[in-house]
């Protein structure tokens, strides 16, 4: 009989339990354990660890599976950590776990068990909800050297934003092991001989996207993340701008800003930089469909406004 003590514990787990909670835990008989398992009141995700047969076979049910499955050492990982910390377009159809080079387990083919040497338990954090999931920085290191520049960039900006590291945070880290991976101290590098140039993240991936488009456009590197003082007193930061022309973009982004009042809010900013002279070139997520042809306005505008900047000088 399916117990409220066995149903409470499936609940705090994500609708899982291990054989050993059942049977040393919940004194659960093996007999009624196998029994269980052969009608179908539960079933098996992971060996050694099963599901209420009502509870739903979803991301965070299978995270809680593989942990109970390996036990008291290893941590979620990767961009398994990465979706679990909020960064965005992290794959979810793996659960990535990291693992003592003692452990051996045989998950199934949606689980990916990484035995590394490099283990160390003060790369690991316990969430409220009990899982185990890789530090921050940690987290960043396993998704810099399986991603792409680009995405690991995305990756490391989010993380930023989110206040789990800084660039500073980030270099130290990567000065006391940059040792242990080619391909990971390679793109940890690339992204920070960007980043440690500012004091704030990059806002959006319509951001970095549109910076791309610019950079194919062949114009100068902007100033990105610029600090610009108002009349009344406070500071924005404009997303990229060249300084020297007065000129702003800002790639609006729905994770980053919210609805009408963000709007609002975007109205009264562009006023407010216009009153210091800045023109400010506004662009919203219909921009991700063709970056190419929001860059080549971007270039006209670019020109028009050195043109009127050197007419100005004369």
């Amino acid at each position: 009989m399916i117990t409220s003590a066995i149903l409470q514990l499936a609940a705090s787990q994500y609708g899982v339990l291990s054989r050993r909670q059942l049977i040393d835990d919940l004194d659960v008989s093996p007999s009624a354990y196998s029994r269980w398992r052969g009608r179908g009141v539960i079933v098996e995700v992971v060996p050694g660890v099963v599901r209420i047969a009502s509870s739903p076979e979803d991301f965070m049910m299978r995270c809680m599976a593989v942990q109970l499955c390996v036990g008291e050492v290893g941590f979620l990982s990767g961009w398994t950590a990465g979706a679990l910390v909020g960064l965005r377009s992290m794959r979810r159809q793996v659960i990535h776990m990291t693992v003592p080079t003692r452990v051996d387990r045989t998950l199934p083919a949606w689980a990916d068990m990484h035995r590394s040497r490099w283990y160390d338990e003060s790369d690991r954090t316990t969430r409220p909800d009990g899982l185990v999931v890789a530090t921050p920085m940690r987290m960043l290191w396993g998704l810099a050297a399986t991603c792409n520049q680009h995405r690991f960039d995305r990756a490391a900006e989010d993380a930023w934003h989110l206040g789990l590291i800084t660039p500073a945070i980030a270099w130290d880290y990567l000065d006391v092991h940059r040792c242990r991976g080619k391909d990971g101290v390679a793109r940890l590098q690339g992204w920070l001989e960007d980043a440690m140039g500012r004091d704030r993240a990059t806002q959006s991936n319509l951001e970095r996207v549109l910076l791309e488009a610019l950079a194919r456009r062949g114009l100068p590197t902007p100033v990105r993340q610029h600090p610009l003082h108002l009349a009344h007193g406070g500071v924005i930061h404009l997303d990229i701008a060249w300084p020297e022309l007065s000129l702003g973009v800002e790639p609006g982004a729905s994770w980053h800003h919210g609805g009408d009042l963000g709007q609002r809010r975007d109205q009264d900013r562009d006023r407010a930089c216009a009153e210091r002279g800045w023109l400010i070139v506004r662009f919203d997520e219909s921009m991700r469909d063709d970056p190419d042809s929001a860059a080549a306005q971007v270039a006209r505008i670019y020109r028009r406004r050195r043109s009127e900047h050197r007419n100005v000088r004369d």
